[in-house]
């Protein structure tokens, strides 16, 4: 390992040099930086731990009937080509609607298996083409297909409904 040096004044005048050892070098360099970085690193991770369980929203009906809506990621993927050969965009934001007594257990197994829904439902979409979407027969099978996958992904809990925020195809 290289050694820095530095050149001092001795007590008669004269120039001693002083040898800095490499190893305190990359001890006092290396080692705050590694501290930083592990603690940014803790710092992001717990962020992003409770920003999954936060995007529970719980929300009551008129019948006072307790539903809880889990939200996915935002997904922008690209479509197949249509009968033209043109390829279009979908931007598509979803929530899932849980139901039942275990709705904090199926909270938490979504967000341990995040991305594994997150995977299924970009696979899904990107089979689509825009002609998919059309009329209100087309979206009811998108969105019963989107609840079938999200259901294979956290069996044995299950989603009642996918809420389909905001779609759109460019």
């Amino acid at each position: 390992m290289a050694q820095a040096s530095a050149l001092t004044e001795g007590m008669n005048g004269a120039r001693l040099r002083v040898r800095t050892p490499g190893k305190y070098i990359v001890l006092f360099g290396f080692l705050p930086v590694a501290l930083l970085a592990i603690g940014a690193g803790y710092w992001l991770n717990q962020r992003a731990g409770s920003a999954d369980i936060a995007a529970l929203e719980y929300r009551k009906s008129n019948e006072g009937v307790r539903a809880a809506y889990y939200n996915l990621s935002e997904f922008l993927v690209d479509l197949a080509p249509d009968r033209n050969g043109r390829t279009a965009f979908l931007k598509l934001r979803a929530s899932i609607a849980l139901g039942g007594s275990d709705v904090d257990v199926a909270a938490e197994r979504i967000a341990a298996l995040k991305p594994a829904i997150d995977e299924r439902l970009t696979f899904f979409l990107r089979e689509m083409r825009p002609e998919d979407f059309e009329g209100s027969e087309g979206m009811a099978r998108i969105k019963r297909e989107l609840l079938r996958r999200v259901n294979l992904v956290i069996a044995p809990n299950s989603a009642e409904d996918v809420v389909i925020e905001e779609l759109v195809i460019q």
